[in-house]
């Protein structure tokens, strides 16, 4: 057959090539010569907002509402009203169920794209308070609280990104924060041997 046509196989398979390439770029210039994919509306930017807040705020406020509980084991070590081993043991469950909250914001996957930044830079913060959480219960049981990891100012740096990011996107779509964001990052960030 090649023979016939005077024209071998792989010129025949080049020009088959070219030719679907050809028609590949009429494709695109057509596509690209009408109106580019609409971005997400303000409507669509609300309810998205809206889902995450739905999302992060149970288990922002009861994280809060865990940690809470650090300051009373912290000052009765300080005190000396609760022994080392009891401290510890005390701190290391509150730290396993700080450790579930953590999976529980990384698992939360934002549909929008600028909270997708925004949730990573958050959920960043958790790990850090896991981490010192994890320490401090060690540092409990070894009475040796000199050598803690000092993550606050990043933890307050980063949440402070965040509620400033949920706000900016909130007033462009007109949406209400809760009423206590404000209030995140501002405080004690974590729990303080010392005391507050």
């Amino acid at each position: 057959m090649a023979e016939a046509t005077g024209i071998e196989p792989a010129s025949r398979a080049h020009r088959l090539a070219l030719v679907a390439l050809s028609l590949c770029g009429v494709a695109l210039v057509a596509c690209s010569s009408g109106e580019s994919s609409p971005g997400p509306t303000a409507a669509s930017t609300r309810a998205g907002l809206e889902r995450y807040l739905a999302q992060i705020e149970p288990i922002r406020l009861s994280v809060n509402r865990l940690l809470e509980g650090a300051d009373p084991i912290l000052g009765g070590f300080r005190e000396r009203r609760v022994p080392a081993r009891e401290a510890a043991t005390r701190m290391g469950a509150l730290e396993r169920r700080f450790a579930a909250a953590t999976v529980a914001v990384a698992a939360i996957r934002p549909q929008l794209e600028a909270l997708r930044s925004l949730h990573a830079e958050y959920a960043q913060t958790y790990v850090l308070e896991d981490a010192y959480l994890s320490a401090l219960t060690s540092g409990l049981a070894r009475h040796e609280l000199s050598d803690l990891p000092d993550t606050q100012s990043a933890q307050r740096a980063a949440i402070i990104r965040w509620r400033t990011g949920l706000m900016v996107l909130a007033r462009q779509v007109h949406a209400t924060l809760p009423g206590d964001l404000q209030q995140a990052g501002r405080g004690e960030i974590a729990p303080s041997p010392e005391g507050s």
